[in-house]
C-alpha cells in the first residue's frame, strides 16, 4: 500500500469518525489529500495537512464564536464536500499541475493525458526536466526550471495555504 493511499485513508476516516467531517467531506478529504501526496514530493500533501490540522485547532478553540457567525453550525464541524474542496481547490490545481508536467510517471500525468490535456504544450514549455527526489535532483524552487513554472506551483500551494494558516492561528 502506497503512503499517499494511508495517509489520506487515515485523516479522511478519523475526520468522519470524530464528526469534522460528513461522508462527503471525507471522500472529498480523501481525494483531495491522496492527490496531494502521490507524485514527485510530498511538499503538497504535507502543506494541506498542515492546513487541516490548524483548522481543526482553530475550530476547537473558537466554537462559541462560530456558532455565532455561521448558519448551521455543528459543534464539531462536519465539513461537507464542497467545503473541503472550496478551502483546497487552488492548493490542489497547483499541486496537480506540478506533478503532472514534472513528474510524467505520476497519476496527474497519466489523468492529464487520458483528458487530452498536453501541458507543456499549453504553457509553452519546451524543456521538461523530470523530477528525482535523490540528493543530484533539482529543486522544485529553482527559477530556471522550465522558465520558473516549477517555482510558481510550489509558491502558489504555499501562498494559498499560508495565509489560511496565520489566519487560524
Amino acid at each position: 500500500m502506497s503512503v499517499p493511499l494511508v495517509i489520506a485513508t487515515l485523516l479522511s476516516v478519523h475526520g468522519l469518525r470524530k464528526g469534522s467531517l460528513a461522508p462527503t467531506g471525507a471522500l472529498t478529504a480523501f481525494l483531495v489529500g491522496y492527490f496531494s501526496l502521490a507524485g514527485g514530493t510530498y511538499a503538497f500533501g504535507a502543506t494541506l495537512i498542515g492546513f487541516y490540522l490548524v483548522g481543526s485547532r482553530a475550530t476547537k478553540y473558537g466554537k462559541k464564536r462560530k456558532a455565532r457567525l455561521e448558519d448551521g453550525y455543528h459543534e464539531a464541524g462536519y465539513r461537507n464536500g464542497w467545503q473541503v474542496l472550496s478551502n483546497s481547490a487552488p492548493a490542489l490545481c497547483a499541486a496537480f499541475l506540478w506533478n503532472a508536467i514534472f513528474v510524467p510517471s505520476s497519476v496527474h500525468a497519466r489523468i492529464a493525458t487520458s483528458l487530452g490535456l498536453n501541458l507543456p504544450e499549453l504553457l509553452s514549455l519546451t524543456e521538461i526536466p523530470t523530477y528525482d527526489r535523490s540528493p543530484k535532483g533539482w529543486c522544485p524552487l529553482d527559477v530556471t526550471v522550465s522558465n520558473g513554472y516549477s517555482r510558481l506551483f510550489v509558491f502558489a500551494v504555499l501562498g494559498y495555504v499560508a495565509p489560511l494558516c496565520l489566519l487560524f492561528t
